[in-house]
């Protein structure tokens, strides 16, 4: 019977999301359960877990499912009988059996279970208990010793946030050991077992006011339909029909409009999906670097669309990394210094606008920008003279380019230059900006702002010459008239003089090529993007609205001051103009004076 009902898709497709499900639960409670080793309730939580992935793998047929978690199980029932005590060898051996069911899951999602070599592992579960039974004491008691990893979550009244590994480890068929699988979890090549990206769960209250939308949609189409009809037969006064369509036509805007912003929230979902994943990863670096760290996450509940949550993720975990690796201090060289022993690294996000601000903050060395301008010359980035008249956060801004570290050794982790300019680039590739601050000695801040969604896109319409541009509105600090008197020429390049502020001067239609662009007064629009300023010249401003942006064909890919295209009101193609890719078109062309491989770096 439990070969048919393997194959029966449907119970298949519940027990996965439901051991899915349990899993990541089980990974949160197992790094709590660390930070917290007398809590019985965490305990028994995860043995709930593991006891039911067990008993359905068992009814469906799945017996190295079975088998794995039978062993896992043995070790969490000694621990809630005091027969062991929490140490870091069994909670070691508790999450490599979490992330090697997490991995069996995975396979048996993508077709099918595999022969595994799981003597190792099971043997790992024997040696960590054993090595824990010389002590006799229950879970809710003893002295424990203090866990490398302490999470806090913003709200007292909450558990502490905490999730799963970054990235699965693959086990071999050699011996396993600790240190083996967070080599393995480290490697930048490693996959997710995650499967739940085609699925998102939505509070029904959110689908409610969605179908009430849509009954409301339905009673103005049927409205409008009996214009229709009554303007076909002539049957009332004419100014009677106008006036019952101009109603109609504005109750379809207003309609329109919630409906479109209902259906956004359906998508929206928390952060908390994203930042889950750093207490593991964190615990399982900073043991792998002999550090010790604190992880406090805040704004966890703030969301934002689906599609952003899941591009997100690679960025943050970079600059995770980089502060375990780069930034934190070692302990004794801490305490050296004055500071605790343990280092501190600081997750939030928060809603500015419709904009979603995420920070990650350590209070570790800090990045010397003298250091980074010497590594800058080395390459051969910059110059001397040019060097001499950027500012501090200008030099810092080389840390994007791509290939740019100033480790002196690298390692499995960093220092290969291949993190900063990822993170830029994918930044980009949502519409988003990321902001560095450091101060040498204190720690470092790294600010990413991201749109709320990708499927909205609020535009400012612009002309020059006959053609209209959309440009996003978040980029657009204010827009101003001005004359040809305002602009003056410095070093091959066009300033505009602003209320006291001189601004470099971009003119839209030369950097699009229109061939008959010519000088004269316009529209400056001031794009802000990061700290950077710069005023665009274009001839006219035509409005702003909300649209849908669309992805360009490959023909397009290589034009960098182009994002995507949108469809206008009277049904016309209009172009959406990428900000960043417009500065780097400039700086290509040497119309804009500014730290070249810095600017180069941000459309990298």
């Amino acid at each position: 019977m439990n070969n048919e009902m393997a194959e029966d898709p449907a119970l298949v497709e519940e027990f996965l999301t439901e051991s899915e499900e349990l899993l990541e639960g089980m990974d949160q409670d197992l790094i709590l359960l660390e930070t917290e080793p007398r809590n019985a309730e965490i305990l028994n939580r995860v043995f709930r877990a593991l006891h039911t992935i067990k008993g359905t793998s068992g009814f469906l047929g799945f017996e190295s499912i079975v088998g794995l978690s039978h062993q896992a199980e043995e070790v969490l029932n000694a621990l809630r009988h005091g027969g062991i005590q929490v140490t870091t060898a069994i909670m070691d051996a508790l999450l490599m059996s979490r992330d090697q069911l997490g991995i069996m899951l995975n396979d048996l999602r993508q077709g099918g279970l595999k022969v595994y070599a799981l003597d190792a592992l099971i043997a790992e579960l024997g040696r960590a208990q054993s090595s824990g039974a010389a002590v006799h004491h229950p879970v809710a008691s003893g002295n424990l010793q203090t866990p490398v990893l302490r999470v806090m979550s913003a709200a007292p009244e909450s558990p502490p946030i905490v999730a799963a590994p970054a990235f699965e480890p693959e086990f071999e068929p050699a011996a396993i050991s600790a240190d083996a699988a967070v080599a393995s979890r480290n490697r930048p090549d490693a996959k997710s077992g995650d499967a739940t990206a085609h699925t998102l769960r939505v509070d029904v209250g959110k689908l409610d006011e969605l179908v009430n939308l849509i009954g409301e949609l339905v009673l103005e189409r049927n409205r409008l339909a009996q214009i229709s009809r009554d303007l076909a037969s002539q049957a009332d006064d004419p100014r009677t029909i106008a006036e019952a369509l101009s109603l109609c036509a504005s109750r379809l805007s207003f309609i329109t409009d919630e409906l479109q912003t209902s259906g956004l929230k359906t998508r929206m979902m928390p952060i908390d999906a994203v930042f889950r994943k750093f207490p593991r990863l964190v615990r399982d670096v900073a043991n792998d670097l002999g550090k010790e760290v604190e992880l406090v996450v805040r704004g966890e509940d703030t969301e934002l669309d689906k599609t952003m949550v899941e591009l997100v993720g690679d960025p943050l975990i970079h600059l995770v990394r980089n502060s375990l690796d780069h930034g934190l201090e070692m302990p004794d060289a801490r305490v050296a210094k004055g500071k605790p022993r343990k280092g501190i690294i600081r997750l939030e996000a928060r809603q500015e606008s419709d904009q979603i601000v995420i920070s990650i903050r350590d209070d570790g060395a800090g990045i010397d920008p003298e250091r980074v301008a010497r590594k800058a010359l080395e390459k051969g980035l910059v110059t001397t003279e040019r060097l001499r008249s950027l500012s501090p956060a200008e030099v810092l801004d080389f840390i994007f380019l791509p290939g740019f570290s100033t480790a002196e050794k690298t390692s499995n982790l960093s220092g290969r230059g291949v993190g900063m300019d990822v993170v830029r680039s994918n930044l980009k590739k949502m519409n988003g900006t990321v902001r560095l601050e450091s101060v040498v000695g204190a720690g470092t801040t790294i600010e990413l702002r991201l749109p709320l969604t990708l499927a909205i896109l609020p535009v400012l319409l612009v002309r020059v010459r006959e053609d209209v541009y959309a440009l996003p509105l978040r980029s657009v600090i204010e827009t101003a008239r001005i004359q040809r008197r305002e602009v003056h020429r410095v070093e091959g390049g066009e300033i505009l003089h602003l209320r006291d502020r001189t601004l470099p001067l971009l003119r839209l239609g030369r950097i699009l090529q229109h061939a008959d662009a010519v000088d004269g007064d316009g529209r400056a629009v001031i794009l802000g993007m990061g700290e950077r300023r710069v005023a665009l010249l274009v001839d006219q401003l035509l409005g702003q609205e909300s649209t849908v942006i669309k992805p360009l064909s490959s023909l397009f890919h290589n034009m960098a001051c182009l994002s995507g295209a949108t469809i206008s009101g009277d049904g016309r193609v209009r172009l959406v103009l990428d900000p960043a890719g417009i500065l780097a078109a400039a700086e290509a062309s040497a119309s804009l004076a500014a730290p070249t491989g810095a600017v180069r770096g941000a459309s990298a």
